[in-house]
């Protein structure tokens, strides 16, 4: 596909074209599996097939395209912030139970009834943003993210914790919040994108 062919599928997509958009995705399909490659360790690998959470990205893509922020992001810029989601789900689902930490560091809702039952936010985040391969250990990793989360607002702070450590949906999100469920979906993409930022020396690489 030719640079025009792309600009005409990019500005289709924007539009919230739904075949555009599916059509854009098998065209980058090798690009997307690269990106979930390198944000998702072996560990979770072990339990999860690649092609499957390519799948559940694209199927999540497809069903939220009428209300992507395409006015902010580009549309594999999108499609990477659901990847991201994905994976922190997919560890939370997969490993919360396992990685339970009793406090050597405090997260952002240890001090609730939550805390016992739900993996520690940051461990989550930092599986999925940081590599574990990377010349730095596991709790300045942890530390690290720590930190960036105390930077966050306190309403990006409620917002993260309802959706990686509670699990709850966007739209739940937003009714306690008193706000759109599109506002909800930005404040997270901005979240995790400053989150990321902040991490970016200790973020996964492409092996």
């Amino acid at each position: 596909m030719d640079s025009a062919d792309q600009s005409d599928l990019i500005d289709r997509i924007k539009k919230h074209d739904a075949d555009a958009l599916a059509s854009f995705i098998d065209l980058h399909r090798q690009q997307l599996m690269g990106f979930l490659n390198s944000i998702t360790g072996d560990r979770l690998l072990s339990v999860v097939e690649l092609d499957d959470l390519v799948q559940e990205v694209s199927t999540a893509a497809l069903t939220g395209l009428s209300t992507a922020p395409l006015d902010q992001y580009e549309p594999m810029q999108w499609i990477q912030q659901i990847a991201r989601r994905r994976v922190v789900d997919a560890h939370r689902f997969h490993f919360g139970a396992q990685r339970r930490d009793a406090g050597r560091q405090k997260s952002i809702h240890a001090d609730d009834k939550q805390g016992s039952s739900a993996v520690g936010l940051e461990q989550m985040l930092a599986a999925s943003m940081t590599s574990p391969s990377a010349a730095f250990s596991r709790d300045v990793r942890m530390n690290r993210m720590q930190q960036a989360i105390e930077e966050l607002t306190d309403e990006q702070k409620s917002a993260v914790r309802m959706r990686y450590a509670e699990g709850l949906q966007t739209k739940q999100i937003a009714e306690k919040l008193g706000k759109t469920d599109v506002a909800v979906r930005v404040l997270l993409s901005r979240s995790m994108r400053q989150l990321e930022k902040r991490l970016e020396d200790v973020k996964p690489t492409r092996q």
